[in-house]
């Protein structure tokens, strides 16, 4: 009787740590969604002045690798792509003006996230990001020909939130929320015969995403 109680305790405690299952480790998700641009701001060289773009709302789309560590916790690296249309700029103390053309960012992150509440089917979680980011432009201002031009790599990180659901066993749905931010980027530009720099931009968004997870 002892040796089997003994058996009976140490299993129960094996039992008690949950290790997710071999085929449930890796996993892939592709995602898209809305994304809404906060204005980019910079100061602009050898101008002197701080300038501001408005970008309507864009679209934000990617695919993540990851891999479940433990029934709590996930490692993932993502590749994102996300676009804005141009609305308006601002120069100094002046009024708004139309502004045209485009603005993306290239996004390479690594993830944690943490699922901390399960309801059923689906699975609560939070976390965040960080790495870099490639942000350029093509934009034209009120009809001239300077705006914000060629950009480069910026310090990115991002945090959020969302739910999964369970579609069948491999394969779940993911609605998440995610505020991106990339700091420290330059734009270059031309002003008439002057070559200008647009410094120190910053591009905060707020993402609202729908992904499939195919897990294997």
């Amino acid at each position: 009787m002892a040796l089997t109680l003994g058996w009976n305790s140490a299993n129960a405690a094996d039992a008690a740590i949950e290790v997710p299952a071999a085929q449930d480790l890796w996993y892939v998700t592709l995602f898209g969604g809305a994304s809404f641009p906060n204005d980019v701001k910079t100061f602009g060289v050898p101008y002197n002045q701080d300038f501001s773009m408005d970008f309507d709302t864009g679209f934000v789309v990617g695919g993540v690798v990851g891999r479940r560590l433990n029934d709590v916790f996930r490692l993932e690296g993502e590749l994102s792509y996300a676009r804005y249309k141009a609305d308006s700029y601002v120069e100094g103390p002046s009024a708004w003006l139309p502004a045209d053309g485009d603005l993306s960012a290239t996004y390479l992150l690594a993830n944690v996230w943490a699922d901390v509440a399960h309801f059923g089917d689906a699975k609560l979680y939070v976390g965040g990001g960080i790495g870099a980011a490639y942000v350029t432009a093509d934009t034209t201002w009120d009809g001239h020909t300077y705006g914000y031009g060629s950009g480069g790599w910026g310090f990115a990180g991002q945090a959020g939130a969302g739910v999964t659901y369970a579609l069948a066993q491999n394969i779940d749905l993911d609605f998440g929320y995610r505020f991106k931010a990339v700091s420290a980027v330059d734009f270059e530009s031309s002003r008439e015969a002057v070559n200008g720099v647009y410094q120190n931009g910053k591009l905060n968004s707020h993402n609202l995403q729908l992904g499939v997870t195919f897990k294997f």
